[in-house]
């Protein structure tokens, strides 16, 4: 038996959410980009190559860091849903996050000079957790408060396709500065990454700069206040236990559930994959700053998914075009490294190949992309079956949960590629490109391009068990309509009127 409704608009909207808000509200997505791309491509590098940490030791700290920020992310989620202010859920949250989540990203790259090893772990993991904790008081209200800016099924791909489109491009222009201006070669490093003197000043940057989108994302969306969803009354106080209980009550949504699971599966496999992306480009395909500057070109592909999409919503439902893209994102991923041991691919130093392996990335961006975007629509439209069901509007926690399952699992994927690096593949520490022996090269071209590629398969048939279709959302929507009996979803009445 669902509940009263405990949420209504001040004011109801009359037309669609004006593009201004949703590029608005994507700056947060740049904020997203920097902070994955200091994590993704040069944490792990930095504290094993250049400052002499065993790398399965860091990954072992990186996924400390990363269980514990997703411990926090239902918590916050639980806090913004049940929150009542007069600047709304969410936007209190992403306002007082942005300066100390730049602070401690900036602290993160920035140790004391002549820590020992014992003394370095300790910093790192500290301002790692820092770090991920200060964005996750941005990030999960940033996630909720977009499934309250419109009911419709299209409009709300369109503010998930503008979130993508705006952090891509302020992604993008980041990478291609960072490459050319912050880690260029010079003739002692050739290849810029390597050099220890370029990280304190990439920290500064990248520290003011998810400060500055953070910022414009939740002032320039404030506007939007009274038209998102608000608690009618005030909530009882925070409790572990109310937590808990709104945590299992999300996941009791059949579709949620798939959908919380197949999360877990991708970021685990993707957490592995992450821990190998720069020793590959740095170490298997041998590629300097400024042919890594040429992968920005990736973007093409989310330029083509955004100009896809549109046409693609209206003839396919959103689970299926994610089993399908991710299907072939499998494959693709798969034939990138097969490609270089059935010698299809020129070799290393040959510009043929970095041009290759470009489009290669862009058709992998456009895969993906489409991927994330159908996600984000998808778990909007679950909202309004879990309204139905329990009369319970659960944007934070269902983000939240959904981030705590990808990070959860991530971290364990983080710490099985630290010590396939150490064990497996046995790769040495502080070592130039060129110093590796070939077996070792092609034990880590294995592990990342074959194997944990061909694991992907797994979170694409559970996709194939979903029931969300566009039919059954306009059943379910024409159903809440009639619950409340004023011909809108989400608002029961304009109380300024």
């Amino acid at each position: 038996m669902a509940e009263d409704v405990e949420y209504r608009r001040a004011v109801v909207r009359e037309g669609k959410v004006s593009v201004l808000t949703k590029t608005f509200q994507g700056f947060g997505g740049i904020a997203n980009s920097h902070k994955d791309f200091a994590f993704g491509t040069f944490l792990l590098l930095y504290y094993s190559q250049i400052l002499g940490l065993s790398a399965s030791l860091v990954s072992v700290v990186i996924a400390i860091s990363l269980f514990i920020d997703a411990i926090t992310d239902p918590i916050v989620g639980s806090i913004s849903d049940n929150f009542k202010s007069k600047l709304g859920r969410r936007h209190p949250f992403m306002i007082a996050a942005a300066v100390p989540f730049g602070v401690c990203l900036a602290l993160l790259f920035l140790p004391p000079a002549g820590l020992r090893e014992l003394a370095l772990l300790g910093w790192l993991l500290v301002f790692t957790v820092a770090t991920r904790l200060t964005f996750t008081f941005f990030i999960v209200p940033w996630n909720a408060i977009a499934a309250e800016f419109s009911t419709d099924y299209v409009e709300r791909t369109s503010i998930i396709t503008y979130r993508y489109m705006v952090g891509w491009a302020g992604g993008v222009a980041f990478t291609l500065f960072t490459w050319e201006y912050l880690f260029p070669k010079t003739e002692e490093f050739e290849f810029g990454q390597l050099n220890p003197e370029y990280y304190p000043v990439f920290a500064v940057v990248v520290g003011l700069l998810v400060i500055l989108w953070s910022l414009i994302s939740s002032l320039g969306t404030l506007k939007e206040i009274p038209y998102v969803l608000q608690p009618t009354r005030k909530t009882p106080p925070f409790s572990f236990r109310r937590t808990f209980d709104e945590v299992v009550l999300a996941l009791k949504n059949a579709n949620f559930a798939l959908l919380f699971l197949v999360f877990m599966l991708f970021s685990g496999l993707a957490g592995v994959g992450g821990v190998f992306d720069i020793y590959m480009n740095t170490y298997f395909w041998e590629f300097t700053p400024d042919e890594l500057q040429l992968f920005a070109l990736a973007a093409f592909g989310a330029i083509a998914s955004f100009i896809c999409v549109p046409w693609l919503q209206r003839t396919i439902d959103k689970h299926t075009m994610l089993q399908w893209f991710l299907s072939v994102f499998m494959i693709n991923a798969m034939l990138r490294v097969a490609f270089r041991f059935w010698d299809i691919w020129p070799d290393n130093g040959d510009p043929m190949l970095v041009y290759l392996l470009v489009g290669h990335s862009i058709i992998q961006v456009f895969l993906l992309t489409t991927c994330g975007i159908m996600v984000g629509s998808l778990l909007a439209d679950l909202l309004d079956e879990q309204e139905l069901d329990t009369g319970r509007r659960q944007e934070g926690v269902f983000a939240s949960a959904i981030s705590f399952g990808s990070k959860a699992t991530s971290s364990v994927g983080i710490v099985i590629g630290g010590l396939l690096l150490d064990f497996v593949i046995a790769f040495p520490r502080q070592t130039g490109v060129g110093e590796v022996d070939d077996q070792t090269l092609f034990v880590l071209a294995l592990n990342d391009g074959i194997i944990i590629p061909a694991l992907f398969f797994i979170p694409i048939f559970l996709m194939s068990k979903m029931t969300m279709t566009r039919k059954r959302l306009d059943e379910i929507q024409t159903e809440l309509v009639v619950r409340r009996g004023d011909g809108t979803t989400g608002a029961v009445r304009d109380d300024r009127s």
